[in-house]
């Protein structure tokens, strides 16, 4: 492979934690290039392209041993194929090109001609990756990318769970359970779909609470990426809360880009003075005491999530943060 990434920066979080708010803010550097989109379409082609069925890869976890040297051609060739430097063709790519079998010529002329530039122009560039299911994968990233930089985010569980539950309330086509003769019986879904991330050990929770579920889901994605980080350099990884990006977003953009080394410059200043709304409906925006809408549910998962709560410097009866140990 001619083209070669240098210290790409990986965003790592639960889902609703931030992570698409930190990745669309980043995503605005000339310095970096990006997806403009989670990943996840490359990644689900690596578990088609490693078992014909979903019976080997049935939850989001990858270790070091899963990237072979022939499945590290295809990430990479993969990565350098989908990543731009330009938001609307990224946007193009991302909402009609890549989910329009009548467009698919169009993607192989932004693919070509981006692949063409790069080497031309840019053999040794930088991306930014974001997607929640990576907190399962850090070995394996690692080893595709030695040289990458890891962001992590953490979020109070009573407003990230309850974050995940709205999600789970929305409608959409979007099925996660790679298994569809595993009926769920979730007692809050209306929609029989799994969203978000999967976990190992989701299984046992196919008959859980929708509570219990988005728990174990908060509980299994920060677990991981603690246990994940702790075998990184410390130069390598930084942690930031959702409270302090959403409280505080351009002091805390300007020590992110510190860290990765780019400039806080024109395109991130802009979004960083006025973040967008990322990953939820326009109507509902963000409200520090939305939470509460669902406040009897958490309560009844308050014994599961304690444990983390205080491993993240939270807790249960005020936003108390502290340091990660």
């Amino acid at each position: 492979m001619s083209l070669r990434f240098v210290k790409p920066i990986i965003i790592l979080g639960c889902p609703r934690s931030g992570t698409s708010l930190l990745f669309t803010i980043l995503s605005e550097s000339n310095q970096l290039y990006s997806l403009y989109r989670e990943s996840q379409d490359i990644f689900d082609s690596f578990y088609r392209r490693k078992a014909k069925t979903y019976k080997v890869f049935d939850n989001d976890a990858l270790k070091e041993e899963d990237l072979t040297d022939d499945v590290k051609d295809f990430m990479l060739g993969e990565f350098h194929k989908y990543a731009l430097n330009f938001r609307p063709v990224g946007y193009l790519m991302r909402e009609y090109f890549l989910k329009n079998d009548l467009l698919e010529g169009f993607a192989s002329i932004v693919t070509n001609t981006n692949l063409a530039y790069k080497k031309s122009f840019s053999k040794e560039y930088r991306i930014v990756e974001k997607n929640p299911r990576d907190c399962f994968r850090i070995p394996f990233i690692n080893k595709l990318f030695p040289d990458a930089k890891f962001i992590y985010l953490r979020r109070d569980g009573k407003t990230n769970i309850s974050s995940l539950i709205e999600g789970w309330k929305r409608p959409s086509d979007y099925a996660r359970v790679p298994r569809p003769a595993i009926p769920l019986n979730i007692k809050g879904d209306e929609h029989g779909k799994w969203r978000y991330v999967l976990p190992p050990g989701w299984e046992n929770y196919i008959d859980k609470t929708l509570e219990e579920v988005c728990a174990f889901q908060w509980i299994s994605s920060n677990k991981a990426a603690i246990e994940g980080l702790s075998d990184i350099e410390e130069t390598r990884k930084y942690a930031i809360s959702y409270e302090e990006l959403t409280q505080s977003t351009p002091n805390i953009i300007k020590k992110v880009c510190d860290f990765i080394d780019i400039p806080y410059e024109k395109g991130i200043k802009r979004f960083a003075e006025k973040p967008p709304i990322v990953s939820t409906p326009k109507k509902d925006k963000p409200k520090e005491d939305k939470w509460k809408k669902n406040e009897t549910l958490l309560k009844n998962v308050y014994p599961m999530i304690e444990p983390m709560m205080n491993t993240l410097g939270y807790n249960l009866e005020t936003k108390k943060l502290a340091e990660i140990k």
